[in-house]
């Protein structure tokens, strides 16, 4: 304790001299409280031009965030003109297959077959999302050979699902008949 205060006596005793012993002069106190309200005026200020800008910068950005997520697609249809006359033709071609296929799935709706065929209505549906967003790439890359065989892969795969599920259904009637003419014999 007493090491303490002798290194703190020989730290001063070193500066003896040196401290600023004097009064500030006359008025010293009175232009430290002006200053300190001036500051305090200029923050004031600032601070309701920044609480007037954040609202209409919050608005302009809002109207600007509605404006691309709701503006018209007009996207789609021009790039549908983007397309090659190949791709068109082709995507029509599958496109009016999947169609009949997918008339035929829907006709065969039976209270045994209903959660079959909701079930498969469900995944075309997800295929077809997918399919969108594979056309919208096509769009904004161009036309690219893996995306294009992408596209094509995906409308082969709704053919094929289609095609299963009415196996399916197929199956489901005749077990239907089987288990009916067994009953009625």
């Amino acid at each position: 304790m007493k090491d303490d205060k002798q290194a703190l006596e020989d730290l001063f005793s070193r500066f003896n001299g040196q401290w600023d012993t004097e009064e500030p002069a006359a008025g010293h106190e009175d232009r430290f409280l002006d200053r300190l309200e001036n500051n305090k005026r200029r923050k004031k200020g600032a601070g309701l031009l920044f609480r007037l800008a954040m609202p209409t910068a919050a608005a302009i950005l809002i109207i600007i965030g509605f404006w691309t997520v709701y503006k018209p697609d007009t996207q789609s249809d021009a790039g549908l003109a983007k397309m090659s006359p190949k791709v068109q033709e082709t995507q029509m071609y599958f496109s009016s297959i999947i169609q009949k296929e997918l008339a035929k799935v829907e006709k065969e709706t039976s209270p045994e077959t209903k959660a079959l065929v909701r079930d498969a209505l469900e995944r075309i549906d997800t295929l077809e999302k997918d399919y969108e967003k594979l056309t919208k790439e096509l769009l904004t890359k161009g036309e690219n050979k893996q995306i294009i065989y992408a596209m094509i892969t995906n409308l082969q795969t709704r053919i094929s699902f289609l095609e299963d599920v009415l196996t399916k259904i197929e199956n489901i009637k005749k077990l239907k008949e089987t288990y009916h003419e067994n009953n009625n014999v």
